[in-house]
């Protein structure tokens, strides 16, 4: 599958009118396809949103797209958000194979953890080898929410994007100490990172993935 991680900068503060916004027009929105996810972000950079479609493939998400913006409700995209938005990005991302798609609403938990690796050009496929035979223990200690690595159209290429819930950040740090410490995880892949980043998101009201 393909996933559109759109990642919206906004103006100081204005994080929960522009949710707000969003809410009051998703329902013309899904009727054309779901929403995977919807966050803000509570560390890392500050006032941003970031909400993630998952389509078929890339002329799949052209075609919903294109319905969307000619529906004559004129509700979508949301009328005003604009005002409140300094930066925009899209990224298309498609699913690792140790992934599960999603599918529907999932209640994974109370703060999520997006990682970003930049990797070397090239070491994308042996990255994913190796992170699928460690998965599986590290899944053992909490779920993943997704893995994806950059499908080749729009935004930064040679990218992988993880995705990780958890109860609490307490939980977040008791999780990774004992994957350091039992040695599920990390995968030994650093040789082929460039660079690596974080941010913690928290689920918006009406995100399918909470």
């Amino acid at each position: 599958m393909l996933y559109d991680f759109r990642t919206y900068t906004l103006k100081p503060n204005a994080v929960p009118a522009v949710e707000k916004l969003f809410e009051d027009s998703m329902p013309t929105r899904e009727k054309y396809s779901r929403l995977g996810g919807f966050f803000h972000t509570e560390f890392g950079t500050l006032n941003q949103i970031l909400h993630i479609w998952p389509y078929e493939d890339l002329r799949d998400m052209d075609a919903i797209r294109k319905a969307t913006r000619t529906d004559e409700s004129g509700e979508w995209p949301p009328k005003g958000f604009t005002d409140y938005t300094v930066s925009m990005e899209s990224e298309h991302m498609q699913s690792a194979p140790f992934m599960q798609d999603w599918t529907g609403p999932q209640k994974l938990g109370k703060v999520y953890e997006l990682r970003r690796y930049t990797l070397m050009p090239g070491k994308g496929p042996e990255v994913l080898k190796r992170w699928g035979a460690k998965i599986e223990g590290r899944i053992a200690l909490s779920p993943l929410a997704g893995c994806w690595i950059s499908a080749g159209t729009g935004g930064q290429q040679n990218v992988l994007l993880h995705l990780w819930p958890y109860e609490s950040l307490e939980h977040r740090s008791q999780v990774r100490a004992e994957s350091i410490a039992k040695g599920v995880w990390p995968p030994n892949s650093a040789e082929f990172y460039q660079r690596m980043e974080n941010k913690v998101l928290v689920p918006a009201s009406f995100s399918p993935l909470s």
